[in-house]
């Protein structure tokens, strides 16, 4: 017998981490050249991963199952990242944001989440409260005080995403903070903090940036 029954296999083995970012996408779609129109067109792989399937298909001509493909890799990488993110406490600014940005931080809409704690800082659990658009939410603060209660917490942390890339809160955050601030303290369930977070790691606090009437300069 010549060969061996390994050796197709061992042959067609790839390098996937020395591989390029266009080999890879190339690899997913099992058709070499597509990705590199894809990138020059897009310009990085956040703008990608923001297409739908459909706009895939509509302005790449990739078939649905290719334009499904390519994202599911994306939402894998995506769940492998936040694998091990739910931090069991949450005692700062830090800790919020080490929850959401890789949960929050690159969406192309807004997403208010409260992340409910203990009287020790422990996460008992986090709900979403709100989903929006590019630049703003409806909330109201009687959907934010009800889930903090429904989550039996001693305190909550507000926190939600700027897709513009700008973490200064706007007046709208800024009043709505304050409104859910002054209720939760009626209840005796403090808010602890309202933390915004960015693509790009940035973020702001309620408390430690000490929001007030007026957003912050950029």
């Amino acid at each position: 017998m010549t060969g061996s029954p390994d050796a197709p296999l061992t042959a067609s083995i790839i390098n996937i981490e020395q591989s390029t970012t266009e080999n890879l996408i190339d690899i997913v779609l099992g058709r070499p050249g597509v990705a590199a129109y894809l990138l020059e067109s897009l310009g990085n792989l956040a703008s990608l991963v923001r297409l739908s399937p459909e706009a895939l298909t509509e302005r790449f001509a990739l078939t649905p199952d290719d334009a499904t493909r390519v994202l599911a890799a994306f939402e894998l990488g995506h769940r492998r990242l936040i694998e091990g993110t739910d931090a069991p406490t949450i005692l700062s600014c830090l800790e919020v944001v080490a929850w959401a940005h890789p949960r929050l931080g690159h969406l192309a809409h807004e997403e208010m989440h409260l992340l409910a704690i203990s009287g020790q800082g422990a996460l008992r659990g986090a709900r979403l409260i709100a989903r929006g658009g590019l630049h703003a939410l409806a909330v109201r603060p009687s959907d934010i005080l009800r889930a903090g209660l429904e989550l039996a917490a001693s305190g909550f942390v507000l926190v939600h995403n700027h897709p513009s890339g700008n973490p200064n809160p706007s007046p709208e955050d800024i009043a709505l903070t304050l409104r859910v601030q002054q209720s939760a303290d009626l209840l005796g369930m403090p808010l602890v903090d309202h933390v915004i977070v960015v693509a790009s790691g940035r973020f702001s606090s309620f408390v430690a940036n000490q929001w007030t009437s007026q957003p912050a300069s950029q």
